[in-house]
């Protein structure tokens, strides 16, 4: 029990250092072409729902909690904080078992009830439409961290393993 909750201190420690020195995750995100972006949808944003693990002291996180509210509707983010929760860590742990990811925030982005795209990272909120595009184009789950990983749509065990974790952490006030 010590060694599992000394591990999950120290992850911490190393998710909110990753988080505070990581300024440009924004950038990292892949666009075909740099200087475009998405001035409208194409599909329906009420469908959309994201979410956040995060933590209180990261900005990156902080503004994503912000921003995704503002561009979806309040409705449209369920937040999770890591920081002081261990049940919120533990799901936060399995991201990292499957997916590897050290940093925060990591958001999953649900269309009509389905996981399409997990950002590892700050990224426009008008870019969520693209994702989700692509990810129907290519039939499967996008992860979009320094790179694009596809993980093919029937690969449905892990899938359905990253839907869980996603719908099953324990809400904070967003």
């Amino acid at each position: 029990m010590r060694r599992i909750l000394v591990s999950l201190l120290i992850m911490l420690v190393v998710f909110t250092n990753m988080c505070i020195s990581n300024n440009n995750s924004a950038s990292s995100t892949p666009t075909t072409n740099p200087t475009e972006t998405t001035d409208t949808f194409t599909l329906d944003k009420s469908k959309f729902h994201f979410y956040e693990y995060g933590v209180v002291t990261c900005p990156h996180c902080q503004k994503m909690k912000e921003e995704l509210p503002k561009a979806f509707g309040k409705e449209a983010l369920t937040y999770y904080e890591l920081q002081g929760n261990d049940h919120n860590s533990q799901m936060f742990n399995q991201l990292y078992e499957i997916l590897g990811v050290t940093g925060v925030p990591v958001i999953g982005i649900f269309y009509d009830g389905e996981l399409y795209a997990i950002v590892n990272g700050e990224f426009p909120t008008d870019y969520a439409d693209d994702f989700v595009k692509e990810a129907m184009k290519v039939k499967g789950v996008l992860f979009i961290t320094d790179k694009v990983y596809l993980i093919p749509g029937n690969n449905t065990e892990i899938i359905n393993k990253l839907e869980s974790i996603f719908t099953n952490g324990e809400p904070s006030e967003v």
